[in-house]
């Protein structure tokens, strides 16, 4: 039985119009009816004049062949002319143009009382470009009282054009994406049983006539997708009055050469200013995107859309033979209506809604701040010509070396009018000092709800932390206590409640006045201490983002998120990732400065918590439920009440019995919620939660469900860090985009945004700082045969080179773990396993290496499958172990170097083999992926990359650098050092203890840094043993050369702000403490530390300027407008940046006895980023702290069980005897790498 045919309406017959009505009757699934308005008569007249050859339309069609004397089933002049009759579908093709006329003018008839009072609302399906095309319409048929308006949305592909009012030409495709218009909603992602019949109804007559149909449930992500397109090139097509072939063609060389003409100045000044016009739209246009909720994702919308938009149409239009001109250009030729509204009002009206400020850092003159008028350079001569010694050096000048070149900083002024404000404590009784955060808040919730809140004149004059310290704009009474009875947020006051009394203790006054002094580099205020003052206004800046009432969510300190400023990006194990905002306060020359940057972090995901526990384990491999349950808050949904987890316990719901007095029995868990609350468990398997204070608590996690809002505190997994790194990385004209717009709103800094701001009379300037900056020249690389040229991203290939000091290449091994993953060797005989072994052998001789003859020893080491109930895979080291200990029994047969192939990235067998290895065996590791070494593609540049492991580890030197800097530190004999140290996690066995590492120097090349390494106290920052690394360090340093450094050069990573002078007053007596071992020496020490933890970024403000994502250029530096007001520091961008926005490393000077000038020290550290052995390009962070970094991470293999959360002795994360623990991570550690092999090389490289 054939379908019945449907009967439809189509209003608009233009060349879209013309086409789609010819597709509809040509499927027989629909008699079609035809309003034509401006070309009724002549289409009409054909259709009459019967001695014409041609009648109706013409169709020039290159998919359809050409059709004459075609017309639609009934043509009408008017849509009332047609409104006699009912319709299943209305199709509307006219432009939608809102300015001109609104949809439901043009539709009236269908919309009037007597039309629906004699025949049901048709599926309106709107063939039209644009955004929100739909909301008009939506709202007039709401008013009908007939029910939810179906409305079906599209976005059409076509070339026709209309050549005469009946000749229509039409090219060789037409394509159709349908969704069903959901009001107000752009999240749904799945169809309803009801709407994917009508989809399916509508799709199959347009694909029965010959059109191409996509069904998609998220139809406006789609039309979003395609208005990209038109927001971008349409518009700016149409306002140049220039085709894109025009745009995109470079200055011709012939005059003559293509049409249409554009003159070489004029291509010239597009190639300057319109192309990277468009780029920031597009950029704009993603950045909404994220607001709107639409995620980065292939799926969604990518970040790299608009340059893969922008590359994509250049590509198209870049060629002689293109001839293309936008349909909003042609429209304003004929001088017709144009698309403006709903191609780019919209766009910029939900932009308003979803606070996003399109305002492109770019868009305001780039004029370098007036407060940098030499003033600076004034201060540094008045410091260089004072006496007075201080705790820091000061700066000797500035850079001049590079080219100098204009950025934007993400700081903004912060100006005050108020003299002084005033400091209190506040104390919480009962159980002050132990009432956790979240109690705190509520408790402050309260307070400022109280009527002695307002009452002490505290609304809006006051600002706190929400724990224990307030600033008021004005001067409080005092004694000051507020009485605050306590009930959670979702429940009602209670006569016999919780009660707390806020007392609020004056402190001091503080003088902002004082502060300007400062910052404007009066030499006598250099020992002022500033801090006070930061600290003041950064809780007065938080008291917007932070108000109890807000939506915000502080983590950690500064660290402001919003569900609001993107849609959270689904993580995967239960979590997601949210958008939020860093603000902190900074001194710089003659003005106090705002940071702020965007930033990330994880959130648990609302919902049942026994489904987030079971989706972490899946994505994590095992890792133990106690890591991610620790510390959330959950409601109990068979009671209703909330509690906040403790902990997993070991048992489930079966294993764990107890004694029930209302039953007389012992029961299980499982048994007691059958019986107690006819529940079954669905899933008793599940480890237990305690939810207990003193006394356990223990219940089912399917009966918790996880609260909204809560950061997820615990270590991510790998598989977690990836996703996340997707969502955060934001190329820098987002970045920017996010931090002047959604970041500028949360955090209240719009004038008069913040009622607190207002009151202390701090005001937030909304443009980003203009600063200075220079790129330094790259320095040269050499190795022994060749010199690669170095390219703009700073990196070089290795092609026709060898090493600048090749190793000898003893007897090593190969080690094959057979994990039961896919693209394993299958044997030792594995012809495959053979020539991959011989081809990179090849590859090590061709390097440089001199290799020891013959074959290396295989051995195949297959594992026990993976196994939650062994989540540190300690079953599978084990098996490892026991295979090279039987392989190398004898040792005349142990390898120096073992080449270990891995089947997978599975990081307990990493942690193991690298211990085993390090500290048991003395034996060199390099570790490759089975897929990755065995893969023809790009086979050879992974053999070359390997090598490079191979030829440090054996004392070799990969490359070196050719500088004047390099040059001038070589003149001297000068030890470079090191020094890091890396903290337990979250997560890890409580005392677990921090590693510490410290590499130098030995030789005259600065290639190889061997390193020491030891544990010491549970985050502790200061090296505790120093001195004895450093005696080793010497040690090797006199053996090599015959002789002790005259200087020494220290880069201190991972040290924060607050502990420079610890540095120098803890640290620096140690290492002369080890200079001091050797008779009379005492040699100049200069010490660096290197910030990574910094929110700091630049944007350039021209396009030469920067890489082809928009960052800085390889070798900017920064040392002026966002840097110390006295002191030594700068930031460098020594490397080219990858994804999203680069980040610079901060250097500061804490001391220095080689007196370095600016251009010596930056063109040095430049030089050092140049030097890391396992690259061929420069890295973010100098050489020597980024191998500390390694060293450290290296030891972290060691204590991997420990910092799993996993302990012998029974400790987790929160509790546990910390004695037990430290003597643990001893037996772990043993005497470290302590064997001939290893020790004195570069064996955690």
């Amino acid at each position: 039985m054939s379908a019945p045919v449907k009967e439809v309406l189509l209003v608009g017959f233009g060349a879209v119009g013309a086409i789609y009505s010819f597709i509809l009757k040509r499927s027989g699934l629909a008699r079609v009816t035809a309003v034509a308005r401006s070309n009724y008569n002549i289409v009409k007249a054909f259709g009459f004049r019967r001695s014409l050859l041609e009648q109706g339309m013409h169709f020039q069609s290159r998919k359809y062949g050409e059709i004459k004397g075609w017309r639609p089933d009934r043509l009408c002049r008017t849509v009332a002319e047609a409104s006699d009759q009912p319709y299943s579908y209305v199709v509307l093709t006219t432009k939608a143009v809102p300015d001109v006329i609104k949809t439901p003018q043009i539709l009236a008839p269908l919309l009037s009382n007597e039309y629906n009072e004699k025949f049901s609302q048709p599926t309106y399906v709107l063939l039209q470009n644009g955004l929100n095309v739909e909301v008009d319409l939506y709202n007039a048929i709401k008013t009908l009282n007939k029910g939810e308006p179906n409305i079906i949305s599209t976005a059409l592909w076509i070339g026709a054009n209309l050549l005469s009012p009946n000749v229509v030409e039409h090219n060789d495709f037409d394509r159709l994406a349908l969704g069903v218009y959901r009001h107000k909603d752009r999240t749904t992602t799945v169809n309803s049983p009801e709407e994917a019949a009508l989809l399916s109804d509508v799709g199959k007559i347009f694909e029965t006539g010959g059109t191409t149909v996509t069904i998609l449930p998220e139809i406006q992500r789609m039309k979003f997708n395609k208005n990209f397109w038109n927001v971008a090139f349409s518009s700016f097509s149409t306002l140049t009055q220039y085709t894109l072939p025009a745009i995109f063609r470079p200055p011709p060389t012939d005059d003559s050469s293509y049409e249409p003409f554009v003159s070489a100045n004029t291509a010239n000044l597009i190639s300057t200013y319109t192309i990277p016009a468009i780029s920031e739209t597009l950029d704009e246009l993603v950045l909404l995107a994220r607001a709107l909720g639409y995620p980065d994702s292939p799926d969604g919308i990518p970040s790299s859309l608009s340059a893969s938009v922008l590359k994509a149409t250049w590509d198209i239009h870049a060629k002689p033979d293109s001839s293309h001109v936008p349909s909003m250009l042609l429209d304003a030729r004929k001088g017709q209506p144009l698309e403006v509204e709903a191609i780019l009002g919209e766009v910029v009206r939900m932009a308003k809604e979803h606070n996003v400020i399109f305002q492109p850092p770019s868009g305001a003159p780039a004029v370098i701040d007036a407060r940098l008028d030499g003033s600076d350079d004034e201060l540094v001569r008045a410091m260089s010509r004072m006496q007075v010694s201080a705790e820091m050096p000061s700066r000797p000048g500035f850079g001049t070396a590079g080219k100098a070149i204009t950025l934007r900083a993400n700081f903004f002024p912060v100006k005050f009018s108020k003299g002084t404000v005033f400091e209190y404590d506040i104390s919480i009784a009962p159980t002050a000092g132990t009432a956790i955060r979240r109690v705190k808040r509520r408790i402050f919730e309260l307070a400022e709800q109280s009527p002695e809140w307002q009452s002490y004149g505290l609304a809006g004059a006051v600002a706190h932390d929400h724990s224990a310290k307030l600033i008021a704009s004005k001067k409080l009474p005092q004694p000051l206590s507020i009485r605050v009875p306590f009930y959670e947020k979702d429940e009602a006051p209670t006569a016999n409640g919780k009660e707390y009394t806020l007392t609020i203790t004056f402190i001091q006054n503080i003088d902002l006045s004082a502060v300007t002094e400062y910052l404007r580099g009066n030499p006598q205020y250099r020992d002022y201490d500033i801090l006070p003052i930061l600290s003041t206004l950064n809780i007065v800046l938080a008291a917007f983002p932070n108000r109890s009432d807000g939506p915000g969510v502080m983590v950690g300190r500064n660290r402001f998120f919003f569900p609001t400023a993107a849609q959270p990006f689904n993580l995967g194990g239960g979590l997601e990732a949210w958008k939020g905002f860093y603000s902190s306060v900074r001194p710089s020359h003659n003005q106090l400065m705002v940071n702020v940057n965007a930033c990330t972090t994880a959130f648990y995901k609302e919902g049942n918590l026994a489904t987030a526990m079971e989706e972490f384990r899946q994505s994590s491999f095992g890792a133990r439920p106690s890591a991610f349950v620790r510390g959330v808050r959950i409601r109990v949904t068979h009671l209703a009440y909330k509690k906040t987890v403790k902990a997993a316990s070991s048992m489930n719901a079966h294993q764990h019995k107890f004694f029930v007095e209302e039953f007389k029995k012992e029961l299980s868990v499982a048994e007691y919620f059958k019986q107690k609350y006819k529940i079954v468990l669905k899933r008793p398997d599940l480890p237990l939660v305690d939810v207990g204070g003193q006394k356990s608590n223990l219940l089912p996690p399917e009966l918790c469900y996880i609260l909204p809002n809560q950061s997820f505190k615990g270590k991510l997994t790998d598989e977690h860090t990836a996703e996340m790194i997707k969502f955060a990385a934001l190329p820098p004209n987002q970045n920017a985009q996010s931090i002047v717009g959604p970041g500028l709103t949360e955090l209240g800094f719009r004038p008069n945004a913040s009622p607190e701001l207002r009151s202390f009379g701090v005001s937030i300037g909304n443009d980003m700082a203009v600063v200075p900056g220079r790129i330094l020249p790259k320095p040269g690389i050499k190795y022994g045969q060749g010199a690669p040229d170095v390219d703009a991203r700073a990196s070089w290939n290795l092609r026709s080179v060898k090493f600048a000091k090749g190793a000898q290449f003893p007897k090593w091994a190969v080690l094959v773990i057979k994990d039961g993953n896919r693209g394993e060797f299958a044997s030792p005989q594995d012809p495959e396993l053979r020539s991959t072994l011989q081809g990179f052998s090849s590859m090590c001789a061709t390097s440089g290496m001199t290799l020891a003859p013959g074959q290396p020893q295989i051995v195949f080491a297959p594992l026990t499958p993976k196994n939650f109930s062994d989540p540190t895979r300690q079953t599978a080291v084990t098996e490892i172990r026991n295979v090279l200990l039987q392989a190398f029994a004898n040792p005349a047969n142990r390898p120096s170097l073992l080449l270990v192939i891995l089947s997978n990235g599975d990081k307990h067998v990493y942690s193991g083999i690298k211990h085993l290895c390090d500290v048991s065996l003395d034996v060199h590791t390099v570790c490759v992926h089975s897929t990755k070494i065995r893969n023809e593609r790009g086979q050879l540049q992974y053999f070359a990359n390997v090598a490079l492991k191979f030829n440090m580890k054996l004392g070799g030197v990969n490359h070196t650098v050719n500088s004047q800097s390099m040059t001038e530190l070589g003149k001297v004999p000068t030890m470079v050092v090191g020094i890091d140290v890396t903290h337990p996690g979250p997560g890890s066995v409580k005392g677990t203890p921090s590693i510490a590492a410290v590499v130098a120097s030995c030789e005259r090349s600065f290639a190889q840094f061997p390193a020491s390494m030891e544990i010491q106290e549970s985050k502790k920052e200061m090296v505790t043993n120093l001195h004895q690394m450093m005696l080793e360090r010497l040690t090797l340093f006199s053996k090599k050369n015959g002789i002790l450094p005259k200087r020494i050069i220290v880069y201190r990573d991972g040290v924060s702000e607050g502990q420079f002078n610890q540095v120098v007053d803890q640290e620096l007596p140690l290492i002369r403490k080890a200079c001091q071992r050797f008779q009379n020496y005492e040699p100049l020490i200069t010490i660096i530390i290197c910030g990574k933890r910094h929110h700091t970024r630049f944007y350039p403000t021209n396009q030469g300027d920067a890489d082809q994502n928009g960052n800085p250029l390889a070798g900017t530096v920064v040392d002026r407008g966002v840097t110390a007001v006295y002191n030594f520091d700068f930031f460098l961008q020594a490397h080219g940046g990858l994804q999203g926005t680069t980040k610079p490393t901060h250097y500061y000077v804490v001391y220095d006895q080689n007196k370095f000038q600016a251009d010596q020290l930056q063109q040095l550290t430049n030089s050092f980023s140049y030097l890391f052995a396992r690259a061929t390009k420069a890295v973010s962070l100098a050489s020597p702290a980024y191998y500390a970094d390694l060293a450290c991470e290296r030891g972290r293999c060691y204590l991997h069980k420990l910092l799993q959360g996993l302990s012998s002795s029974g400790g987790s994360a929160s509790t546990g005897n910390e004695e037990a623990v430290i003597q643990e991570a001893k037996q772990m550690w043993g005497k470290g790498v302590a064997g001939n092999n290893l020790k004195d090389s570069m064996y955690y490289l």
